[in-house]
């Protein structure tokens, strides 16, 4: 029956540990899967926050190994202390119910000894002799009585000197053993943000060399249309120049994105017209960032939007012609429309494309190019010059 039950313990202590697991791991994937979908610039300033935890951690658990060195001598001193104590205090006890039993016994004796003259008696010299005895024994047992009742009193006091010293120990060990758990806790929390760290940096390392990849290929297309000219695509990859991977953090600033951003970009003066989306935000906007965990320069040549409901119709800007509507290795389906005015649209990570979107296919403004899962990048040309695409459509 005891191995049954204690059987029974394990299995319920290896359960909880195994559903504690499953539980800390599915929160992690779905702080990952946040991560995932933060804006860059957000997922940056995590990294930066956690970088300053790591450090205020590092102080907290230097200042607690400190506090707790020192307490550490001292907590082996008291329960040192702590056993003699212990030993003294049974000893005393055992003292203290020896006395209590002598004095009862002391105290039944000289009750005895008080006890009233019977009826009928009659004095002798004899009686006289044996009261006189009876009041010498008396006096010696009060005496006694009285010199063991101040021993007992002694004794007590000792008792309850000893157990507040006890007392007092037990809090300060209880105190010690508090900053131990919460050193042990401190030390648990730093390696769970370690963990973090090193996963939101692999992430946003990700994130930068898709940008990177991504923007290439798209250039790419554009070179390939015609739509951005060949020298430009030069000026590029100088800029973009031993940039393939993520730098550290003691490097200094590079750039990613092309190198006309002061004499290639334009404003746009005309006409607003409608957004590619029902209802958005502006995940990632155009123009410059300097990231801050790597020290890189990046330059958005287009908007990232995201649609405030999943599975979102995508639908032209403007009148136009498809020019290129095609799967892509790095940015999903891309449909492209020319304007007039040597204006042209991209629209990037589409889901779908529209069946009836093909390349050479005059299309209306308004018109369903296809549908997004939930990011759509947006970008804005006209005759070699990159225009913030925020400037053509209206907000909602």
């Amino acid at each position: 029956m005891r191995f049954v039950l204690f059987l029974s313990c394990i299995l319920t202590f290896i359960l909880a540990s195994t559903i504690n697991e499953k539980t800390k791991n599915l929160e992690e994937n779905k702080r990952i899967q946040e991560q995932l979908n933060k804006k860059l610039e957000d997922l940056a300033s995590d990294i930066l926050n956690g970088e300053k935890s790591l450090k205020e951690l590092s102080l907290q658990i230097q200042t607690l190994n400190s506090q707790t060195s020192k307490l550490e001598e001292s907590a082996k001193l008291q329960n040192k202390e702590l056993n003699t104590l212990n030993n003294q205090n049974k000893e005393l006890l055992q003292n203290k119910a020896l006395m209590e039993n002598k004095l009862v016994s002391l105290i039944a004796k000289d009750f005895a000894y008080d006890l009233p003259i019977p009826q009928g008696y009659i004095e002798s010299e004899e009686s006289f002799m044996a009261f006189e005895v009876l009041e010498n024994v008396d006096k010696v047992l009060r005496e006694e009585i009285f010199n063991l009742s101040k021993n007992y009193e002694e004794v007590s006091r000792l008792i309850d000197e000893k157990q507040e010293q006890i007392k007092n120990i037990h809090l300060s060990l209880k105190n010690y053993n508090e900053q131990i758990s919460k050193l042990r806790d401190l030390r648990q929390k730093q390696v769970d943000e370690i963990n973090k760290q090193k996963t939101d940096r692999a992430i946003y390392t990700k994130k930068l060399e898709d940008l990177k990849a991504q923007q290439d290929e798209l250039r790419n297309t554009l070179n390939q249309l015609k739509i951005i000219e060949n020298k430009e695509q030069e000026e590029k990859k100088t800029a973009n120049q031993n940039i393939s991977k993520v730098p550290n953090n003691n490097q200094t600033i590079r750039q990613i994105g092309s190198s006309y951003q002061g004499t290639n970009i334009k404003k746009y003066t005309g006409k607003k017209t409608i957004a590619p989306l029902d209802s958005f935000v502006v995940k990632q906007k155009f123009g410059n960032y300097v990231d801050p965990i790597y020290n890189i320069k990046i330059f958005n040549e287009n908007v990232v939007l995201r649609s405030k409901k999943s599975d979102a119709t995508v639908k032209s800007v403007l009148d136009g012609k498809v020019v290129f509507a095609k799967d892509t290795s790095m940015l999903q389906r891309v449909v492209i429309v020319e304007h007039s005015d040597g204006v042209h649209t991209i629209y990037a990570h589409l889901d779908k494309i529209a069946p009836t979107i093909k390349a050479g296919k005059n299309i209306k403004k308004g018109a369903v190019l296809g549908r997004i899962k939930n990011d759509l990048t947006f970008e804005v040309t006209q005759k070699n010059f990159h225009i913030n695409p925020l400037e053509l459509i209206s907000l909602n």
